[in-house]
């Protein structure tokens, strides 16, 4: 039987004009968002947010979940000499009740009141850092107090590369690194592209990164 396929051609619209970039990124509005966490008056009227996120927290708070649980156990060793005398702790009921007790427990509650502050400021930390994509840049908040916004245009992006490892893998977040074409680290063969951004634990990393290449090859490809 002979082969009847045929390769599939795209038909020339009626007056033979290419699609302009405006109609091209109506394409890309249809999965735009409302973002939540960086301001509405940031973005331009016809810009569309497709992606907009914290990093994800099973990463960032590791070290806040564990300030906390110190905070915790110091605060309630600091306490622990008002226990009923049938709790007793090995060597830490002794010392409370010893000639330094108020020194240990002293020492106790500074410990939870540190540790506590490290678990503030790094939660701080992380509600102040949000990811954002829209189908012209992607854009990076960060700062507590003083809000800093960092921006690439989609247009100058010339390498996006996302690393995961086994745990992000699993849990669904990665790494991405933007890069405008310079070149960092050492020269020659082993030249690497310089990341001019980079996402840390960016939830859904695989979806991001598919819908930023979506963008850049409706924004970018076109005008080369």
């Amino acid at each position: 039987m002979a082969d009847e396929s045929k390769p599939i051609t795209k038909e020339p619209t009626s007056s033979g004009e290419k699609v302009a970039p405006k109609q091209q990124r109506t394409q890309v509005a249809t999965i735009a968002i409302q973002p939540k966490h960086i301001p509405g008056k940031f973005f331009s009227n016809d810009e569309n947010v497709l992606f907009e996120s914290r990093p994800s927290a099973w990463f960032w708070m590791k070290g806040a979940a564990l300030a906390m649980l110190v905070a915790i156990v110091a605060a309630v060793l600091s306490l622990w000499k008002w226990a009923p005398e049938e709790l007793d702790i090995p060597y830490v009921s002794p010392a409370l009740s010893g000639e330094n007790g108020d020194l240990v427990q002293l020492a106790f509650a500074a410990i939870a009141v540190i540790a506590f502050i490290v678990f503030i400021a790094r939660w701080l930390r992380w509600t102040s850092t949000v990811y954002a994509a829209t189908d012209e840049r992607i854009i990076m908040q960060m700062g507590i107090l003083n809000k800093t916004y960092s921006y690439i245009p989609v247009t100058m992006i010339e390498d996006i590369r996302l690393t995961q490892s086994l745990i992000g893998r699993w849990m669904g977040w990665g790494t991405l690194r933007f890069s405008t074409g310079g070149l960092g680290g050492m020269q020659g063969s082993n030249a690497k592209p310089r990341a001019d951004m980079v996402w840390k634990a960016v939830p859904g990393a695989m979806e991001v990164e598919r819908k930023l290449q979506e963008v850049m090859d409706i924004r970018v490809k076109p005008a080369r």
